[in-house]
């Protein structure tokens, strides 16, 4: 072996342990790191898909809601509660319903009930 050769192995030695102990530090925090997100993102999941569920319950809720009010009968009805046609009950009044008065007649009565 050369001269030279034994001076550089003795100063390769501690560098390499030096950067191979590094080098397990870094692995050993990586590995940590990575533990401690994966413990604090679980009730992140949790809360989102608590939200996804609530999100879809209100969905379905108003596709309802908006199946009963397109409905013809809920027109129906509320126009009869415009027009004054209902009783207390909500329920449209067939004596409020006098079909053989003249239009006028009808459209003037119905205005002095909704007034």
């Amino acid at each position: 072996m050369s001269p030279l050769l034994i001076p550089i192995l003795a100063l390769l030695i501690p560098i390499v342990a030096i950067l191979a102990g590094t080098y397990q530090k870094v692995e050993k925090m990586k590995a940590e790191t990575a533990a401690k997100l994966g413990r604090a993102t679980d009730h992140l999941d949790d809360e989102l898909a608590d939200a996804q569920a609530e999100r879809d319950r209100l969905r379905r809720r108003i596709e309802v809601i908006e199946a009963i009010v397109t409905t013809e009968g809920f027109d129906l009805e509320r126009e009869a509660r415009r027009a004054g046609l209902t009783d207390a009950s909500g329920r449209v009044d067939p004596a409020l319903l006098d079909l053989d008065e003249p239009e006028p007649e009808r459209q003037r009565a119905g205005r002095q009930r909704t007034r």
